[in-house]
């Protein structure tokens, strides 16, 4: 890319910070025919939470969740090439530190402790709700960065609507996706299907052999289907039961240094996962249960080894709220986890028992001011983990104004995973649990004008956290080719998010803009030797500075996104001596809609990396240069009279 485009398009960028995606249900506000959710709610219990809504997601509905959070969040996706491996760094923290839920329920490997994000379609749920650092023990210990959870919620107002997506795009990629919901006022069906598949053989230049070349042993296959039942036997009783089964068949294509024509690496995922939900509904109390079963399989295939790994996970979570008492709420929960695995790199099988007492006391001595106090114990293997507390206020000094003040204090600690205790050979059953110590203080503040065509909003949060006795795999005293994890390093991570949002209607066009900027220094500060050069430098594949923009407009019928990503260099060495450069994406898509009674026709080009950028996430692992999407999508509704 020239200086100029590239001076060009950061420009637009930073001069976009106007917003961050569409959230929190509660703070909906409509602007004549527009709809409004708030980024940055004002109304929150001192602890951050964000929420993408659907407005975000359906012209992405190819999409993977990896593509998402990249574009529309300050979480930095680490991704190992077009439609494979792809993981979280959120907030300094490696992607252990991150948790993902689908419909509140942790679907993260027992085993790696995470969750390969190119393996989770858009198409499958509503939305997602992002809770930042210590808003997370109030759903489970060890997201010392926070949880990434995707939901699915019924529109009891909706009789039918039915989505059919086809893409065509670059590489000879081609999906394809279908929603149905159809119900009443009383029950709810959600159907949903996708398939996706691709040769992903895309072009690129090779620093190593110095010439342009085609990706190889690169394509994908990827189906999955998911069924929602929702049911209100009267109004104080809900029921629902939801199943998600998905197919992935992934080529994993050679580092660049790898010139070998023959190269084959396989990997075959699995997963299916079931879940039940009880609401019981009172004046002054409410009850939740929910009860799932997971179960992954994955199979790993090289030119040397063949591997299988199965693990299954019954999860239970109880949560009771209770209003009776004046400016006080109280919120005890309980949560049961039994995890058991069958790994080819495992001496058998291995067990996991997790039982977690949760309570939240939420207290509100007058309009202006909240304070939260949540506590958590877990006990693993008949063990008892350490005690997590956390403290969250809340200060609203103004009536007519909507701006608040917010801070939280807390402990969490991440027991480790199964690969880090079992794995054979490599493990270690000795390590300890790490400990983080997190500090949060943020603004947020909204203005609605008189007559409802402009809606601002603004944030900026300072966040901290100090990680003790974290585990990182390294050599074993007296051999360099057995590596072990190990109790070493102290890491501390702090940083700056700020974000703005505004939307503005005018006659009949509709123009948003959103945009985070996220400010991060995540640094050992305790390392295996004294003399160690990583001592003092920030972690490997944590940038510095990034910032996502999307400037949004509609016309009628008509619609436009543009959207810049930029992310600084990343260093790929702990000396922090080798690095690899910043890069600065922008993704542009337009379309029309074609409306006919209940029936709405919509045909969008999307241009992926505008600018054709050569570069590359993770060392060595290059990303597609420009690329197109053309989607085809056809919508039929109808909704309720009552």
């Amino acid at each position: 890319m020239k200086p100029k485009e590239t001076l060009l398009s950061l420009l637009t960028g930073l001069i976009m910070i106007l917003s961050a995606s569409g959230q929190e249900v509660s703070d909906t506000l409509r602007l004549k025919e527009i709809e409004v959710k708030a980024n940055f709610p004002v109304d929150h219990m001192g602890f951050k939470r964000v929420r993408l809504d659907s407005t975000i997601l359906m012209p992405h509905i190819d999409a993977n969740l990896s593509t998402i959070l990249s574009q529309y969040s300050t979480i930095f996706i680490k991704s190992y090439g077009n439609n494979n491996l792809a993981t979280p760094s959120f907030r300094g923290t490696t992607a252990h530190h991150t948790q993902v839920e689908w419909n509140g329920i942790n679907i993260n490997s027992p085993m790696l402790g995470q969750t390969d994000l190119s393996q989770v379609p858009v198409s499958q749920f509503d939305g997602i709700e992002i809770l930042y650092g210590a808003a997370s023990i109030a759903r489970s210990s060890g997201a010392f960065g926070g949880i990434v959870n995707l939901t699915t919620k019924p529109d009891w107002n909706n009789r039918l609507n039915v989505t059919l997506a086809q893409t065509f795009a670059s590489f000879n990629n081609y999906s394809t996706n279908l929603n149905a919901v159809v119900g009443n006022t009383n029950i709810q069906s959600h159907t949903k299907v996708n398939f996706n598949k691709g040769k992903n053989d895309f072009r690129f230049y090779n620093d190593y052999t110095r010439s342009v070349m085609n990706q190889i042993n690169s394509s994908y296959l990827k189906y999955g289907f998911s069924e929602d039942l929702f049911a209100k036997i009267n109004k104080r009783h809900l029921i629902s039961a939801k199943i998600w089964y998905s197919h992935n068949d992934t080529d994993i294509p050679p580092v660049t240094t790898n010139i070998n024509p023959d190269h084959k690496e396989k990997q075959r995922d699995r997963s299916l996962r079931s879940l039940i939900e009880y609401k019981y509904v009172a004046r002054k109390f409410n009850i939740s249960m929910r009860s799932a079963l997971v179960d992954q399989y994955m199979n790993y295939v090289n030119d040397s080894l063949e591997a299988n790994h199965q693990y299954y996970s019954f999860i239970n979570r109880f949560r009771f709220q209770y209003t009776g008492f004046s400016k006080v709420t109280v919120k005890p929960g309980l949560d049961l986890t039994y995890d058991w695995v069958n790994s080819d790199a495992y001496d058998g099988q291995k067990r996991r028992y997790i039982l977690g007492g949760f309570a939240e006391i939420i207290y509100v001595p007058n309009p202006k001011l909240t304070f939260s106090f949540l506590a958590r114990e877990d006990l693993i293997d008949g063990q008892f983990m350490p005690f997590i507390p956390a403290i969250g206020v809340k200060y609203k000094p103004f009536r007519k104004t909507n701006i608040s003040f917010s801070g939280n204090i807390a402990r969490n600690y991440r027991y480790p995973t199964l690969n880090d205790l079992y794995w054979d050979l490599f493990g270690n059953p000795d390590l300890l649990p790490e400990i983080s110590y997190i500090a949060e203080a943020g603004i947020a503040w909204n203005l609605l004008n008189a007559n409802r065509t402009l809606f601002i909003e603004a944030e900026i949060t300072g966040y901290y956290s100090f990680i003790e006795d974290m585990i990182m795999w390294l050599p074993s005293s007296g051999s360099g080719a057995i590596w072990k994890p190990m109790n070493i390093t102290e890491v501390l991570a702090r940083g700056i998010e700020t974000g703005i949002n505004g939307s503005l209607l005018v006659r009949d066009a509709t123009i948003q803009l959103n945009a985070t900027y996220n400010f991060c220094k995540s640094t050992y500060e305790k390392t295996k030797s004294a003399g160690d050069a990583s001592l003092g430098k920030q972690l490997i594949y944590i940038p510095v500075h990034s910032v996502n923009a999307t400037l949004r407009a509609s016309l009628k019928d008509f619609y436009f996104s543009y959207t810049v990503n930029y992310v600084s260099k990343r260093y790929t060495g702990t000396d922090n001596q080798s690095f690899m450069p910043g890069y600065n994406v922008s993704n542009i898509f337009f379309g029309k809609n074609f409306q006919l009674i209940n029936f709405v026709l919509s045909l969008q080009l999307e241009i992926n990396n505008l600018f054709d950028l050569d570069y590359q996430s993770i060392a060595n692992r290059p990303m597609p240069g420009r690329n197109f999407a053309i989607t085809i999508r056809g919508t039929i509704t109808s909704k309720s009279d009552q």
